[in-house]
């Protein structure tokens, strides 16, 4: 990719660092280790905290799903408007971006369910989340969320709440991480052979990552640094995997 998205979920700042992005092969070595996985038969529910989470950590998934004939809606929760405070209206840019995204990505339609609630400030509003997610509850849904430790108070709340409600409704889940990637595996205990949590990959064919890049390259508001504003996360290494990488 000639541009790497960054993340910029809401209005708060990474600091400023001179450090080389987090190598790759600190991920690699621990990610092979993990087991093969795919969700079970049924309609998948994935809730992006901002538009953008959902192709990050699930595009592919959904990619596949949707190929094979199977049901995907999407929870968007927030508009992400507080990334860039001084980007006039950029919850509608980030709207359109994301119906874009999703017509590159999937062959057939996807239903987004908005719940435009402000961006940085979802703790707020968990319980507007969980009442929206009790009308997608039926047999055999799979429910894709942020991972609760991924490192962004929005995500973390958002995932939180969704292993709760997946507990309550005796719901499969599977979390995807974002912000993760941009550490060390050594600095992360969800990966740590003492974990209680199970990571797994999704095998993504080459159809589905061209797909994905498709679908990343429409978030352009999202694409660098915006002047006198420090650098967001890259993802290019973690976007190029031939999967994703699940928390069960």
């Amino acid at each position: 990719m000639q541009n790497a998205l960054v993340y910029r979920g809401s209005s708060e700042r990474e600091p400023r660092t001179s450090a080389a992005p987090v190598a790759e092969d600190h991920w690699s070595n621990m990610l092979e280790k993990c087991p093969a996985w795919t969700p079970e038969e049924g309609p998948l529910l994935v809730v992006a905290p901002h538009p953008n989470d959902e192709i990050l950590g699930a595009g592919g998934l959904m990619h596949t799903w949707v190929a094979g004939g199977r049901e995907v809606d999407v929870l968007s929760v927030s508009d992400g408007e507080a990334a860039n405070p001084g980007f006039e209206g950029l919850a509608n840019v980030r709207r359109e971006e994301v119906r874009e995204a999703l017509r590159k990505l999937c062959p057939r339609h996807v239903s987004v369910t908005r719940l435009g609630l402000p961006d940085g400030r979802i703790t707020e509003y968990l319980n507007r989340v969980r009442n929206a997610m009790l009308s997608f509850c039926r047999d055999r849904l799979t429910l894709i969320a942020p991972y609760e430790h991924d490192g962004h108070p929005d995500n973390d709340a958002v995932g939180a709440m969704c292993v709760d409600f997946a507990r309550s409704w005796n719901i499969p889940i599977a979390r995807y991480a974002i912000r993760t990637w941009c550490r060390t595996a050594c600095s992360r205990p969800g990966l740590a052979a003492t974990s209680k949590e199970r990571w797994v990959k999704f095998a993504l064919s080459d159809d589905a990552k061209r797909a994905k890049t498709r679908a990343i390259q429409c978030f352009r508001s999202q694409m660098g640094s915006a002047a006198g504003e420090p650098a967001g996360l890259p993802h290019t290494a973690a976007q190029e995997r031939p999967y994703e990488v699940f928390v069960m």
